[in-house]
Parts: structure tokens; sequence; C-alpha cells
């Protein structure tokens, strides 16, 4: 069996030790020949379900000059951890790796439950340019994060959604989350969204708290999604030409003919290793192939570190990859390095025509 490794964190949850050492990892495992989880779609519904009566909540501020500040709120870890003490039916090997002090064990648990620093940048980054996001959502717009685990990026990007006014005819919106593991989606990513709901429907206060989960909520959550046309999608399982083919979209001839229709594809912190790297590489650039054919104007980001010691991936052996199968980046946003800790940034991935 893979050995697990572990992050240095500073507290509990979001990692923000700017010397992390990734150790005891096969960096050069096929992952692709692994048995690991078949790509599925998951019911949002059966995932609404499933909840407790209450989830606890902590909250996580970002901050911009121009664009002022956006309170983003998420499960609580121990929240998520009790949840999975206390029902059988989640007790497994990938339960097991994510109530363990290990982060990340590999082809079993991918490190979903916790907030990795990258997300936060990557979430920093997108309120930005919330202006120009805000126009792109008034419009037709797919949102797909991969490795969304706590799903930060999403969260803001679904604030402004609901924030935005009801009007008579939205267009469609569809937020589609993808995970290696289908209990982190139900037991952190989808729960992120309904409390965003919550705290934009002024049902929480912006501070750490409690929400209590009645058929009332869900019903309401449910509605706000169809009073704005808003469609989740959850998607499970290993990356690969299987989970690309799972995250096609349906025909939707008003998406198709509308020139203003827009897709963003968000990822953080999925290039550790060298091996995953690959995967994640052509998964990506398969997707925005597919939008592309779609006639729909697609873009990519995605945030890491330039270095994850330790295991051989970052940022260089990602663009390296990237020009070797017909994609390009550039660089939007950067910080660190240069004996200021471990280097971050975030890239716009482009493929070439």
């Amino acid at each position: 069996m893979s050995k697990a490794f572990r992050f240095k964190f500073v507290g509990e949850d979001v990692g923000l030790d700017e010397d992390e050492t990734l150790q005891d990892v096969d960096p050069i495992a096929d992952l692709e020949s692994v048995d690991a989880n078949t790509p599925h779609l998951l019911d949002l519904d059966d995932i609404l379900c499933s909840l407790p009566s209450n989830i606890q909540y902590n909250t996580i501020q970002l901050d911009h000059s121009s664009n002022g500040t956006v309170t983003l709120v998420r499960r609580e870890l121990f929240d998520i951890r009790a949840q999975l003490m206390a029902e059988d039916t989640h007790i497994n090997e990938v339960s097991t790796a994510g109530l363990s002090t290990d982060d990340i064990k590999p082809h079993i648990y991918e490190g979903g439950f916790k907030t990795w620093e990258c997300s936060i940048d990557l979430a920093n980054y997108l309120l930005s340019h919330s202006q120009d996001l805000y126009q792109n959502i008034l419009n037709p717009c797919h949102i797909v994060e991969l490795g969304a685990g706590t799903a930060l990026p999403t969260l803001f990007l679904f604030h402004l959604l609901l924030s935005s006014p009801i009007i008579p005819k939205h267009p469609r919106r569809t937020l589609i989350l993808a995970d290696y593991n289908p209990s982190v989606i139900s037991l952190a990513t989808i729960p992120n969204l309904l409390l965003t709901y919550a705290l934009t429907s002024q049902l929480i206060p912006p501070a750490s708290g409690d929400l209590e989960i009645t058929p009332a909520l869900l019903s309401s959550f449910k509605q706000g999604l169809t009073h704005r046309n808003i469609h989740i999608c959850a998607v499970a399982g290993i990356w690969g030409s299987a989970f690309a083919s799972e995250m096609s979209l349906p025909d939707e001839p008003h998406v198709q003919s509308h020139t203003s229709a827009h897709a963003l594809i968000l990822a953080s912190e999925t290039i550790y290793s060298p091996a995953s790297t690959v995967t994640f590489t052509t998964t990506l650039l398969e997707l925005m192939r597919k939008h592309n054919e779609r006639g729909t104007n697609v873009r990519a980001l995605v945030a890491a570190k330039r270095v994850y010691f330790g295991v051989g991936g970052g940022v260089d052996h990602f663009l390296n990859l990237l020009r070797e199968h017909g994609g390009e980046a550039k660089e939007v946003w950067a910080t660190g390095g240069m004996g200021s800790g471990v280097g971050r940034c975030v890239v716009e991935v482009t493929r070439r025509a």
C-alpha cells in the first residue's frame, strides 16, 4: 500500500507553512493503472439528504485593496470527522485516511477535507478580478473546479452568482465540482455551497458558528438555484479519459449559439506529484478542447507552489507538460520566493490553435 505523507500545517485546516516537505510518495506511480475510483456523477439530492441535522462552520476572509473584502464559509474539519466517526456507512479506507493526521494518502485520499494554501490564493485572485467575472456570469457560463475539496474558488464565484439580482430569465449557469473522493464532495464540497447560500441569504452571521439543516433550508436552497438558473454537478473519480468523458456536458442549444458563453476551469494544489500532473494536464486540455468545440470561450486558472519539495512536482514541470501536449500558460499572479519562502503563483492556461 502507498505510504501516506503530511504537509506541515499552521492550525488544523489551512496549510500556511512556507516550508512544507512531501515525504514517502512514489512520484512515478502510474495513476491510470491504479484501481482507483471510477469517475461517476453524484446526486445532489442524495448528498443533501445525507447531511446531519447541524453542521459547524468557520470563515475565511478574502481581501483586495480595490474590490473590498468577502467572507467565505466552510465546514469545520472536526465536524466532518465527527460525522465520519458517527456513521458506520462512511467508515472505509478513504474515511480512515481523512480521520488520520496524514494530509494525503496517494490513490486513496487526496486531502480534500482540508483547505490548501493555493486555493486561498486563487480565491483572492478571483476577487481581484470580480468585476470582469461578474460580467461573464451574467451570460451562460460553466465553472469547473478540478480537485475541488473545500472549493474556496468556486465558493467565491457562487457568492457572486447568489449576490446578483434575480431577473425574469437568467441564462443557465453550471457549477461542476470534481474531486477524487466522493466522501469529500458529500461531506465538504456540497455542504460548503449550502453554507455559502445560508450566509448570502443572511441565515447565518459572517462568523464561526453552526447551521441547522432543516427541510425548509434545503427546499429554499434548491429553489434559490432554480430561480437563478444555477445547476450544480458533482463528479468523483480519478482523472483521465474516462473522467473527461464523464464531465461531458449535455447539449444546450442556447449555450452553443450564444457568442458570449464562457467556461472557467479552476484548480489549485493539483500538480504536487509528477505522475498525477501528467494526467491532470492531459485531462485539463481535453476539457478545454471540448468547450472550444462547443464554441465556448474557455480559460483555465491553476494555482500552485513553484516547487513541491520531496516529490518533484511543481510549476516548471507543469509548464513543460503543457507545451508537450499543445497548451500554453502565462503567469498572472505570484508571491514569495527569493528568500521569502516557497514561491506560489497562478497561471492562466490556453490551448494552441
